[in-house]
């Protein structure tokens, strides 16, 4: 959609580069600095948030404040911390919304009755043994199931919150995840001998009915359900404070060729239209982070059809999730993990 309308409507063509790991970009953009290259840099915008959006904007690599100078702007709850904070640190304009994600649970609701908690998980997977997984850290997915564990084993979010990781506190409550992983790994699939590698295969193992329970993104689940590769009695559930919300956003690098083009794309993409298409379960499934509210009622009509097409209740379910924290967080558990689990 972004480059269809970039062409149409401004003339300007956009040249996608794919990526295997943002941190890429983020190292191309800090290369091109130390040289000099102030100026007439190879990224115009990047898709971006956690480490990698703390060590551009602390390292002064972002251009900016630009997005109160978006149109896009008037659609988005300045009260919102998912749309005005990324990992705990304000993002103080310099990134624009780009897709909504909510990393929760779903379950074959056939075959279980789904728990609310770290502890009646383990209760659950101890009573069916091989019918639960998740992916191994430190893929994406598995090391978001281990900051879903940090909160759910060691008392809740709130006291990760904020811009600054607390080693005394990580020192204190990290051991207890630990002891909790170690206790759930022999009722894993496989006996916790071998974990699923991808999100993908984990899916499958899902879709196939091998385990009856998985953590995930809710978009999957929504393509899952859509396109008929989960069952169709699979349900999208959360463990209240303790799934996560877990927004991305674009920002420009301080030498961007062509900032006034990156404003315009971030614009598209943070719009109520580039929202609307990014949530159709057959193109991403990724929930819009605007405010409904704040729409016209034409395009609230529209986003009303496409969330009755979602097939997922998506106000309930994700009002109980929770902001990811300080990154370091998740760098020292997938550490732990391949320190203590994956032996």
């Amino acid at each position: 959609m972004g480059g269809r309308s970039l062409q149409s409507q401004y003339s300007i063509t956009l040249n996608r580069v794919p990526l295997n790991d943002t941190v890429e970009a983020v190292n191309k953009v800090l290369g091109e600095v130390q040289a000099g290259q102030t100026s007439g840099g190879s990224i115009d915008l990047i898709w971006i948030n956690g480490e990698n959006f703390r060590t551009m904007k602390q390292g002064d690599l972002l251009f900016g404040p630009f997005r109160d100078k978006l149109p896009s702007s008037q659609y988005y709850d300045a009260d919102n911390p998912a749309v005005n904070s990324d990992f705990g640190l304000p993002i103080e304009g310099y990134s624009a919304p780009y897709t909504g994600s909510y990393y929760i649970m779903a379950a074959d609701s056939a075959r279980v009755q789904h728990p609310t908690t770290f502890a009646e998980l383990l209760e659950w997977a101890r009573a069916n043994p091989g019918r639960f997984a998740y992916v191994a850290p430190p893929q994406f997915d598995g090391s978001r199931f281990l900051l879903t564990a940090l909160y759910g084993v060691t008392g809740g979010y709130e006291q990760y919150a904020g811009a600054e990781f607390n080693e005394a506190l990580w020192n204190e409550k990290s051991p207890q995840v630990f002891e909790y992983l170690q206790e759930l790994e022999p009722f894993l699939w496989r006996s916790g001998e071998t974990y699923p590698p991808t999100q993908s295969r984990l899916q499958e193992l899902f879709a196939n009915g091998e385990i009856w329970m998985m953590p995930v993104f809710v978009s999957r689940v929504a393509e899952g359900i859509a396109n008929g590769q989960f069952p169709a009695t699979t349900q999208a559930f959360t463990m209240p404070g303790v799934s996560l919300n877990d927004p991305s956003f674009t920002a420009i690098p301080i030498n961007a060729a062509n900032p006034a083009g990156a404003m315009i794309l971030a614009d598209i993409l943070a719009s109520p239209e580039g929202q609307l298409e990014k949530f159709k379960p057959e193109v991403w499934g990724d929930p819009p982070l605007l405010s409904p509210q704040k729409l016209p009622p034409e395009l609230q009509s529209e986003l009303t059809k496409v969330e009755e097409s979602y097939g997922i209740p998506l106000d309930e379910l994700t009002s109980t999730t929770v902001p990811v924290v300080n990154a370091e967080y998740t760098t020292r558990l997938e550490q732990a993990w391949e320190e203590q689990i994956a032996l």
